[in-house]
């Protein structure tokens, strides 16, 4: 029996069944035994007593006479009685005038021995029948006590008779206990197999078997259980029924929806890829144009073309990025970088914008020399031309700035607020939350007279919460906003880290080595064949992997530029087997030249064996540095490990 739990039915409904029949046993049975015994010792007195009266009525001759004979016959036949030890008759005075024993009629009874016997006594008295009736009932004087008679009774008899009493009790105790254990028994096997039953029933409806059904075999109350288990089994199989199809949509819909995700993906892989292509020609043709004599007006429509193809760029790249924080596929590039020097960066590429439309800018981040933080600085560029676009656009007149804020600088840690602030049109109060969200205006009107696509801000506010920061805004309408970007960065002084902003020439920077150039279309290889040699390169030109592994088994150059996505044989593969083929142009540098920005690209050029990677369209500002940096590099022997 299991108390663990505390005591089960069945343990109960025996107890319940055993304990009131054990005490009504005990009482009834000590009732009994008690009376019994009381009914022994009635019984014997009163048969001492019966004797000694019997024997007493007899003896008054003998007590007279004196002869023993007389009463001798007598006490012999009462003798036999087991129950009679002694007899005794004395006279008036107290004499012993007659004992006998049951053992030895000759013996005086031992004094020890009389102590256990029960003795029983009655006068020997002698009438005078010789007197009238009426006298002798009126007159005392007719009766005369002449001695006494006194008997032993053994008491061993009457303990046998206990003894049996005792015995004839307890056996009609046990066979009540045992006729009581058994109605007990059977009353709770009736009562707890059913609840038994139900518990190991309701136990694997817990384990989710809903199909498991009792037996309704119970009467009464527990009958109806049993149904109510049933029903409640019932429910619960068609609750799961319906919840699992409810699963089974949301299953189909995430499906559908990861297939719809990865169709998006896909179409913006490809779209990104073929819008970036002909950009490339386009972007790439104008700034070989540049490069030519042209007259002021030619040269202003050149500039025109260029600033409204990179604006079309920018807005691909808006959606590229949006699209990669939406999938959670935007990575951080976090370098130590000279913040003054960046900022620096952004605000002179701003300040002639600025100036274009009469407003002031000013700049304010002279606390920041002389201080490197480790960061992205790509992103934080992003976000900061996000931010100081906007405040350029919607200010008419009046002033745009760029300042920071240290709020706190403890150890190798800095607390820095970047502030871009306007006097432009400002923002209301109602609409300061909707501004984060994408493709969001403050009303339509905006869209209208200022254009955009309402993503710069919600992909600036991802992108400073990517960077652990905060994007805060204050702002009042009609007077200007304050955009406040919080971060909190780890910090060196600045003299700790290498600086490279060595000014390049890039225009005079002759090279004069041999390069291998490994692109399909005609437009992008025309783009990128002028360029490089304007950099003095001698440039070969493979339309595919195929061509290329048979050109680097044929010469060695000092870089390789990598389309991805060519017929026959692709980049990575051409990379791939480059790498694993012990030839000229094992260890040359390999640059990845793609139209397809998105998600992963960088870490799969990386994997192949690539060592770093152009998007296109690209500058031929950004070509000739990274002409520099790698060309330089291969020339002292030193291959960096990642992506710069």
């Amino acid at each position: 029996m299991n108390f663990k739990n505390g005591w089960g039915l069945y343990s109960r409904t025996l107890l319940l069944g055993l304990g009131p029949a054990l005490v009504l046993s005990i009482i009834l049975g000590g009732y009994f035994i008690s009376a019994r015994i009381q009914d022994v010792q009635q019984e014997l007195d009163n048969k001492g007593q019966l004797i000694a009266v019997q024997l007493a009525s007899t003896s008054d001759y003998f007590v007279l006479t004196g002869n023993p004979s007389i009463i001798s016959p007598l006490t012999r036949v009462l003798l036999e009685d087991k129950d009679v030890q002694f007899i005794e008759i004395e006279d008036i005075a107290g004499g012993l005038l007659y004992s006998q024993s049951d053992e030895n009629p000759l013996m005086e009874p031992d004094p020890s021995m009389r102590g256990l016997l029960r003795w029983y006594q009655a006068d020997i008295i002698q009438y005078d029948v010789l007197t009238d009736d009426e006298e002798w009932f009126a007159k005392d004087s007719q009766e005369k006590v002449l001695g006494q008679v006194r008997v032993g009774l053994s008491e061993s008899y009457m303990e046998h008779r206990q003894n049996e009493i005792l015995l004839h009790a307890f056996l009609i105790a046990a066979v009540a206990m045992l006729i009581s254990a058994l109605i007990a028994w059977l009353s709770a096997a009736r009562l707890a197999n059913p609840i038994t039953r139900l518990s190991s029933t309701v136990d694997r409806m817990a384990q989710g078997d809903y199909s498991v059904r009792t037996d309704e075999t119970a009467s009464g109350e527990v009958k109806q259980l049993q149904i109510g288990v049933n029903m409640l089994a019932g429910a619960l199989k068609q609750s799961e029924q319906v919840q699992q199809h409810y699963v089974d949509s949301l299953i189909s819909a995430r499906e559908a929806s990861e297939a719809a995700n990865k169709a998006k993906s896909e179409f913006l892989a490809v779209m990104t890829h073929e819008l970036r292509t002909p950009m490339n020609g386009v972007l790439g043709m104008l700034q070989l144009m540049q490069s030519t004599t042209l007259s002021k007006e030619q040269e202003e429509y050149v500039e025109i073309a260029l600033s409204s193809g990179d604006h079309l760029l920018g807005l691909i790249n808006d959606i590229l990025d949006f699209s990669k924080i939406e999938q959670g596929n935007i990575e951080l590039e976090n370098k130590y970088f000279d913040l003054h020097a960046s900022l620096q960066r952004i605000s002179d590429g701003f300040k002639a914008i600025a100036n274009a439309k009469d407003l002031s800018f000013d700049m304010d981040f002279d606390a920041l020399e002389h201080l490197s933080v480790n960061a992205d600085e790509t992103r934080l560029g992003q976000i900061l031309m996000n931010l100081l676009g906007n405040a350029v656009k919607f200010t008419q007149k009046g002033y745009v700035s760029l300042s920071v804020e240290i709020v706190e600088l403890i150890n190798d840690k800095v607390k820095i607020n970047i502030v871009v602030s306007d006097s432009g049109k400002g923002i209301s109060e109602d609409n300061i939350e909707r501004i984060f969200d994408a493709f969001q205006q403050e009303d339509a009107s905006i869209s209208r007279q200022y254009g955009g696509t309402g993503l710069g801000l919600a992909i600036s506010k991802q992108l400073v919460e990517k960077m652990n920061g905060q994007l805060m805004v204050q702002s009042t309408f009609n007077q200007g906003s304050r955009f406040i970007c919080q971060f909190v960065w780890d910090c060196i002084a600045h003299h700790e880290v290498d600086s490279k902003n060595d000014s390049i020439a890039l225009d005079t920077e002759q090279f004069n080595v041999s390069i291998l150039l490994v692109e399909d279309n005609e437009v992008n290889q025309k783009v990128a064949i002028k360029m490089l040699t304007s950099f003095g390169l001698r440039c070969d030109l493979a339309v595919d992997g195929v061509q290329a592994l048979k050109l680097c088994k044929q010469n060695s150059y000092e870089l390789i530029f990598m389309d991805l996505q060519m017929p026959n044989m692709d980049g990575y593969e051409a990379t791939r087997a480059i790498r694993k083929e012990e030839g000229l142009n094992q260890d040359t540098p390999i640059i990845a030249l793609t139209a397809n920005a998105f998600y992963d690209v960088k870490n799969q050029c990386l994997k192949v064996g690539m060592n770093d990677f152009l998007a296109k369209p690209y500058k031929k500002a950004l070509l000739g540095e990274l002409l520099v940096s790698w060309i330089k590099v291969k020339g002292s022997k030193q291959l960096p490990k990642g992506i710069s």
